[in-house]
């Protein structure tokens, strides 16, 4: 090999590799840090509730996509229920999307702008801290991407990948379907006689993975318990107190204005605003037959303007988990641009503003992150299905205090009545409810009342609670005032008593994890 093509290698191919998998090995050091109990508990409760042979659907809340839930359940098969490695997971997917991005664009212009783009998107969006089944849908979508930047494309593949991306998280079929109806309406002049057996072979990938899916509902008779999910959304609509098309008109309003004026605090969402932008540019133009547009280029800006229907709650993770592939059509069009001025100065929009966010918000604008993080008194937690992680203090003590209590106490039941859903993983027991957790916000009431319905139909879950109260047969974690619902209380028998631990951050202002406990269990 030449030294010429030996320097080619090392500035383009392999700074970008080194790049993706020194940020995928930063990821792993926050998250390690990164406590989200409520995200993150909802993830492990679900994947152990079906490695434990609960139903999905029927025993298992499972909002988004089945395969989501089966990946993780597999990982903790393999991984010998570690949690750590569903958030490995997480980043791993992240980071082998914005592999198979660049990928494409070298296929499409060359190793300079796979570079590129990965720079811009890692350092906007530099850690996943949560191992969210958008993430597992980036991935796949990212896979079908690349399929399509190949000279011979294998369309039941796309159809396959497709497909998958779907059952990680349903509702991304409307924009999927949709983009295919959009590109052939507005290239319909341009489609080809092939393009009908190739349609063949794309529908027959994407129908083989739904098919099966749905004969595992009607075989496991839990169908009717699938469907009954799909309202869902209308839910959270209710308690935002908006309609989809509020949220639309709110989503436009935002990238096409807020976006630059909110530049110092969120930097993050001009390049949002930028793809967007250009891709509705682009494709407007090509309705208009005024420029000649590759399709794959074509299919990408139509699929990345209709993935915004899953981030119209605006969140970084989100865009950065859909909207970004746009980038594609945005740099394969700024490689044509002829005057070196013009293309020098769009360089200096796109990756200035990202340097700046790197730079001022190194862990990618989280709110979640508290500021002291890193901070870690080196108390071991005593659960070993958590081990690798450095929670925060106050976690550590409520997670060791509730492993301590439950390994002498022989009951059927643990229900957890706090938003953390990290606690009811805690244990190899049964739950009332089907959530693992309880919000304190009474906006939640009627989604919670509606999931509730579905695992215990005849009867209200304090009423059940306190039954098994009565029988000393279940141990409750509350806090606030979770423990009054609507018009009913939990009752506590003397039979039981009441351990208290401040989870507070500041001292000064204190918040109590009330744990309710027979008393067998403690003397």
């Amino acid at each position: 090999m030449s030294s010429v093509r030996l320097q080619k290698l090392i500035n383009s191919n392999f700074i970008n590799y080194l790049f993706i998998f020194c940020f995928f090995l930063y990821s792993l050091f926050i998250i390690k840090h990164h406590y989200d109990g409520h995200h993150l508990g909802l993830l492990y409760s679900n994947a152990l509730d079906l490695i434990s042979g609960k139903v999905p659907y029927k025993e298992i809340f499972l909002q988004y996509g089945f395969l989501t839930t089966l990946i993780h359940s597999l990982i903790l098969i393999i991984f010998d229920n570690k949690l750590f490695f569903i958030s490995v997971s997480g980043a791993l997917f992240y980071s082998l999307s914005i592999l198979l991005i660049s990928l494409a664009i070298k296929k499409l212009i060359n190793s300079n702008y796979s570079l590129i783009s990965t720079v811009l998107i890692l350092f906007n969006h530099p850690i996943p801290l949560l191992p969210w089944s958008n993430y597992i849908v980036f991935f796949f979508i990212t896979l079908s991407i690349f399929l399509i930047t190949k000279k011979k494309i294998n369309f039941f593949l796309l159809g396959l990948f497709l497909s998958l991306a779907v059952l990680s998280r349903q509702e991304i079929i409307i924009p999927i379907i949709a983009s295919f109806f959009i590109f052939c309406f507005i290239n319909l002049k341009n489609l080809k006689k092939e393009y009908t057996y190739n349609f063949y072979k794309l529908f027959l990938g994407f129908s083989v993975p739904l098919v099966c899916f749905f004969i595992y509902l009607l075989y496991f008779e839990i169908f009717s318990y699938w469907k009954s999910y799909l309202i869902i959304p209308n839910f959270y609509l209710e308690f935002l107190k908006t309609n989809m098309f509020d949220l639309i008109i709110n989503f436009i309003i935002y990238f096409s204005t807020k976006s630059f004026f909110n530049f110092i605090i969120t930097p993050q969402f001009f390049l949002i605003s930028i793809i967007l932008i250009f891709n509705s540019i682009l494709i407007v133009i090509k309705i208009f037959n005024k420029k000649k547009i590759p399709d794959n280029i074509l299919y990408i800006s139509i699929l990345s303007i209709l993935l915004s229907s899953v981030s119209l709650q605006i969140e970084i993770f989100r865009s950065y988990t859909s909207v970004v592939i746009g980038i594609i059509p945005l740099l394969y069009f700024l490689e044509k641009i002829t005057n070196k001025n013009l293309k020098s100065n769009l360089y200096k929009v796109l990756i200035l503003p990202s340097i700046f966010a790197i730079i001022f918000y190194p862990t990618g604008n989280n709110s979640t992150l508290k500021k002291n993080y890193l901070d870690n008194s080196g108390t071991i937690l005593l659960n070993k299905n958590f081990n690798f992680y450095k929670w925060p203090q106050n976690k550590i003590n409520s997670i060791n205090l509730i492993t301590k209590i439950l390994i002498n106490c022989d009951v059927e039941y643990l229900d957890n009545l706090t938003f953390d859903s990290l606690y009811s993983t805690i244990g190899n027991f049964n739950r009332i409810r089907m959530l693992p957790f309880k919000s304190s916000s009474s906006k939640h009431n009627n989604l919670d009342d509606y999931i509730d319905a579905i695992k215990n139909p005849e009867v209200n879950f304090m009423k059940k609670i306190n039954l098994e109260i009565q029988k000393k047969n279940i141990i409750f974690l509350v806090n606030k005032n979770n423990h009054i619902y609507k018009n009913y209380r939990i009752q506590p028998s003397n039979y039981y008593s009441v351990i208290k631990i401040d989870e507070s951050f500041n001292k000064s202002k204190p918040m109590f994890l009330n744990i309710f406990v027979p008393n067998k269990c403690i003397m």
